[in-house]
């Protein structure tokens, strides 16, 4: 089973998590924690995943690690699209179609689970958390316009690019300085953008 950062997955069994320190007692009482977990960005051993858990505010965050083989299902943020969109998000979530239309992107975040799940965590204030994929760094510099659309949505946007094989960059900080910060798995990194440009 192929994993990626941000899927959304149900476990077979709570039994079968590993984590450090105290098991938290809201991951017994909280809806969306039972048996539903986020894939995390941390490189594990073969056959293992991080994830991490969500209750029903942003103080409620649980991280642990289980066995893929203890993975029954998997959403993946761009496969919630199909799904109804949150009433409080319809007019800036159909906004967002006509932006990216020609892009494979996803949703995260509170909106993202609450479609995904039908477990609704999400507000009339809760930021679009908008995953978008590229194949390569070098073309997050075209998408300069595109970030400048996404922000006139009527809800806040945050906009992450997931760059096949590579790691994570947050579209604002990278258009708007000479670094920027590129997670991966083993943690994160700050990168000069002319260093890209003579790979090519």
């Amino acid at each position: 089973m192929e994993l990626t950062v941000h899927d959304l997955v149900y476990l077979k069994s709570m039994d079968r998590i590993e984590y450090f320190g105290d098991f938290p007692d809201w991951m017994n009482e909280d809806e969306m924690a039972q048996g539903i977990a986020v894939v995390r960005r941390m490189k594990v051993e073969d056959g293992k995943v991080a994830i991490g858990f969500r209750g029903n505010n942003r103080s409620k965050r649980f991280a642990a690690i289980t066995a893929i083989s203890n993975i029954k299902r998997v959403i993946r943020p761009f496969d919630v699209l199909v799904n109804s969109y949150p009433e409080t998000h319809v007019q800036s979530l159909t906004y967002i179609e006509k932006v990216l239309d020609d892009f494979k992107w996803g949703i995260g975040g509170s909106v993202g689970f609450s479609m995904a799940t039908g477990i609704n965590v999400c507000h009339e204030n809760s930021d679009m958390d908008i995953i978008l994929y590229c194949e390569k760094l070098q073309e997050l510099d075209e998408l300069k316009s595109k970030l400048s659309q996404l922000q006139k949505s009527a809800r806040r946007v945050d906009v992450q690019v997931e760059i096949l094989g590579v790691g994570a960059v947050v579209l604002a900080d990278y258009l708007k300085h000479d670094s920027f910060i590129l997670r991966t798995s083993t943690g994160p990194i700050l990168l000069e953008k002319e260093s890209l440009y003579y790979k090519e």
